[in-house]
């Protein structure tokens, strides 16, 4: 079972190593520091098919 487990780990390494070389992942954190006031934009928004209050 040892070596399964070895391969196993082996394989998902080189699957995340392939992952992260394709993907571009932003690094930029404008995001997550907007996202409290999005958050709440959105809060704001009336559902489809309704009125806002006024």
């Amino acid at each position: 079972m040892q070596a399964a487990d070895r391969e196993k780990r082996e394989r998902l390494s080189a699957l995340g190593k392939a992952l992260r070389s394709s993907v571009t992942v932003p690094t930029d954190t404008y995001i997550t520091q907007d996202l409290p006031l999005l958050l709440t934009r959105l809060s704001q928004v009336p559902a489809s098919g309704t009125k806002r209050k006024e």
